[in-house]
């Protein structure tokens, strides 16, 4: 499984663990110049924008947490996306970024296929709070 196969692999598991939450998937991997919201997520009262990062159990975890991979740079982009989606989807629901990690380990079986087990999914909600980069604004002009 390359990166990007086994990033779907995170997000779907994510999506799946959302909607068990009670959550409804709006869309997934909307793309906008400059950034990327892997998924949109919405309830009652709530529209979620959800950084996914996946990462393997063991010696990748050696580096940090998944959720440290979600650095200034990557909130600026995420904030911008969600920007973009309020723009293209107004809504009178308020807007939250999340981060859910998943740490997965792998297996095999004895004719040598992985198999891929969920050992942890942790759901931060909040993850990106709201600055003066990051707010959510109607009077925000940038994308009209």
């Amino acid at each position: 499984m390359n990166n990007r196969e086994f990033g779907y692999f995170g997000e779907t598991v994510a999506a799946d663990f959302l909607i068990k939450k009670g959550y409804k998937i709006a869309d997934r991997n909307y793309y906008v110049v400059g950034g990327e919201l892997d998924i949109v997520a919405y309830n009652d009262k709530t529209l979620v924008f959800c950084e996914v990062k996946t990462r393997y159990n063991g010696s990748s975890l050696r580096f940090g947490r998944p959720a440290a991979a979600v650095d200034y740079r990557k909130q600026s982009a995420v904030s911008a996306a969600a920007k973009q989606y309020l723009f293209d989807h107004p809504t009178k629901l308020a807007p939250r970024i999340d981060v859910i990690e998943v740490i997965v380990s792998t297996h095999e079986d004895v004719n040598g296929k992985p198999w891929y087990f969920i050992d942890e999914i942790n759901h931060i909600e909040n993850a990106v709070l709201a600055s003066q980069r990051t707010r959510f604004s109607t009077r925000d002009k940038r994308f009209v």
